[in-house]
């Protein structure tokens, strides 16, 4: 028997929240103007810093899970997330909103991987299938429509973006009431073998790719907010609203992946790179916010075919116990990314002959091309 539609309901909306960390993204110019003797990297930080702390929770929480229940976990975690993320909306002391973050991260880390957990021992079948293909599709659009309200709510202040903190408490509150808490069966001996488990070295070449392209995409999404204000693109709900329009197109890739990917095969990585870089290229061209917006709009639709691929062909003739390894340092490498994004940029950024902002976009555009020559030219010893 399939739970009840308020429980699929309150599982799904998890989904919704788990990219909530970013949604201050578009506030960056404003909190620079707050604290103008805060360093760049520090005030981006605050964007990133959330993804870092939520590794240690991460790591820790199937031990937590297997003592106290997967549900208690998952309500403590955005409960936490909603205290910890409604802090900085009522104070502007920068150490305060950092520690913030920090929390912020750790209740991140208890729930954000349940959103499929939960639909995996909820479900059974063609629905669960078909719940984990919406389960991506409710990420994205789910992250849209946060930067959208964000958008709406920077008119008042900065300091109202917080507020949208307090939604987790709503969905905290429809997995206490509708979500029983699923039977798990017993993992410890997988757990074992997973200890033991070994890569082959051609996953953690993947890995490092994986590592450099989500670095890649942190770079345009924490300058972009400046970029648009230093060329005069737009206001804050302008930056806001194309941050989740990125969104909307990074939920288009996702929808049609499996099509590309039936043609183009190895060649989707190299078309993400490469599009990528044009977009970079119009973008930093831009005389307009109309073709800076659309440019933004595009490369996160076509650089979102290099994540599913890196996915895909990193579980290529991998065992049960392998995937599950791999899928761990896949999550690592990605927060990992997000904590050195702010470091690597704005130390390239010093490096050329514009602004640091219009510098990172030259790195970015270069760096990509480089990427979509060796992808494109490299053969790979198997291909699927």
């Amino acid at each position: 028997m399939q739970p009840r539609l308020t429980t699929t309901i309150s599982i799904l909306s998890l989904s919704t929240v788990t990219g909530i960390t970013t949604v201050i993204t578009g506030i960056i110019p404003q909190l620079k103007r707050t604290f103008p003797t805060v360093p760049t990297t520090l005030i981006e930080w605050l964007v990133t810093i959330a993804n870092c702390s939520a590794l240690i929770t991460l790591l820790f929480n199937p031990r937590l899970t297997s003592r106290w229940g997967l549900r208690p976990i998952v309500i403590s975690g955005l409960l936490i997330s909603a205290i910890m993320g409604l802090i900085p909306a009522i104070t502007t002391n920068f150490t305060v909103i950092m520690v913030s973050r920090l929390g912020l991260g750790l209740g991140v880390g208890l729930f954000s991987p349940h959103a499929i957990s939960l639909l995996t021992h909820s479900f059974t079948g063609d629905l669960r299938a078909r719940l984990l293909g919406y389960q991506t599709g409710l990420s994205a659009l789910g992250n849209a429509i946060l930067l959208g309200l964000a958008g709406l709510l920077i008119s008042l202040s900065w300091h109202a973006v917080f507020w949208l903190y307090g939604l987790l408490v709503i969905v905290a509150g429809g997995v206490a009431w509708f979500v029983p808490e699923p039977t798990v069966p017993s993992t410890t001996t997988n757990h074992a073998r997973t200890e033991k488990t070994q890569l082959p070295r051609h996953q953690w070449t993947l890995l490092g790719l994986t590592f450099i392209t989500y670095l890649l995409i942190w770079g345009v999404q924490l300058k972009l907010p400046s970029y648009f204000s230093a060329r005069h693109f737009g206001n804050a709900a302008t930056i806001n609203l194309t941050l989740a329009a990125m969104n909307i197109g990074g939920l288009l890739a996702g929808l049609t992946f499996g099509y590309l990917y039936r043609y183009l095969h190895r060649f989707t990585l190299t078309l993400g790179y490469a599009g990528a870089a044009i977009s970079v290229l119009v973008l930093w061209l831009a005389s307009n916010a109309t073709v800076a917006i659309g440019a933004a709009v595009f490369f996160n639709f076509i650089y979102s075919y290099t994540g599913p691929y890196l996915v895909f062909t990193s579980n290529t003739g991998l065992d049960t116990i392998q995937v599950n390894v791999l899928s761990s340092y896949l999550t690592i490498a990605t927060i990992i990314s997000a904590f050195f994004a702010p470091l690597v940029w704005n130390s390239l950024g010093q490096l050329g002959p514009q602004t640091l902002t219009a510098n990172v976009l030259i790195w970015i555009m270069l760096i990509l091309g480089g990427l979509a020559l060796i992808t494109g030219s490299h053969h790979p010893r198997k291909e699927v």
